[in-house]
């Protein structure tokens, strides 16, 4: 008599694909990276910062059209009418909590905002100098004049990441103790969501590497321009 063994499961696909995450917990150290040099007057390394952070929204922008299913806009925007409809079940005292795999209507429009934000900061950058030493990558190729205006922007643009930071530090608390739901080690692990088609292995590799890529052609900007640091 044959003797069944039994096979494990599959594990079940993942919200959130690996490169997300890697894309996700990078753009994290990345903002603060910007943050804590500019502050020190650390020009060169806000730099690097800075252009990090632009190699990371353009694959964003890439993986939302061709990653895994949470990570593509297709799956995750909605009507603003859909959002305040999920704010307002979110905070009515009695009914059943209003969490889904992937992104909240709220979290669809936090998404397209953070990478709206950072994309004017990082684009402004490039084009700012800081009236002493330091002049972005193009400032060069834009004249003096729109490289004040670039600074200016790109100096006043930090009040909206300071509160883009707060709301999503907010939302992450709000989860926690309103809903008992944990954000933080989904991003870490992947999660699971059984209704979703499993983004293949070779397909996240590739993922990686477009994100390396892009990462290094961005940082290859720093060779633009005049450098005094």
């Amino acid at each position: 008599m044959a003797i069944k063994t039994s096979q494990p499961s599959p594990k079940p696909p993942a919200v959130w694909d690996l490169p997300l995450r890697v894309f996700h917990w990078m753009l994290a150290l990345s903002v603060f990276a910007a943050i804590g040099t500019a502050k020190n007057g650390a020009m060169y390394w806000h730099e690097k910062a800075g252009l990090t952070i632009l190699g990371l929204l353009v694959f964003r922008l890439i993986w939302g059209v061709i990653g895994g299913h949470h990570a593509r806009f297709q799956h995750f925007m909605t009507s603003p009418q859909r959002a305040v409809q999920y704010l307002r079940e979110a905070f009515r005292e009695k009914g059943e909590r209003p969490h889904q795999p992937g992104h909240a209507p709220t979290g669809a429009y936090a998404t397209i905002a953070i990478i709206a934000v950072l994309s004017m900061m990082v684009g402004f950058g490039l084009m700012a100098n800081d009236d002493v030493l330091y002049e972005g990558p193009l400032a060069a190729y834009v004249g003096a004049s729109f490289s004040d205006t670039a600074r200016f922007w790109h100096h006043n643009l930090e009040k909206a990441v300071f509160l883009l930071i707060g709301l999503h530090l907010l939302a992450i608390a709000i989860y926690r103790f309103r809903f008992q739901v944990r954000l933080i080690p989904a991003m870490v692990h992947g999660g699971e969501d059984q209704s979703i088609p499993a983004i293949s292995k070779s397909r996240q590799v590739l993922g990686l590497i477009l994100l390396a890529l892009l990462i290094a052609a961005s940082q290859s900007l720093s060779l633009l321009g005049d450098r005094f640091f």
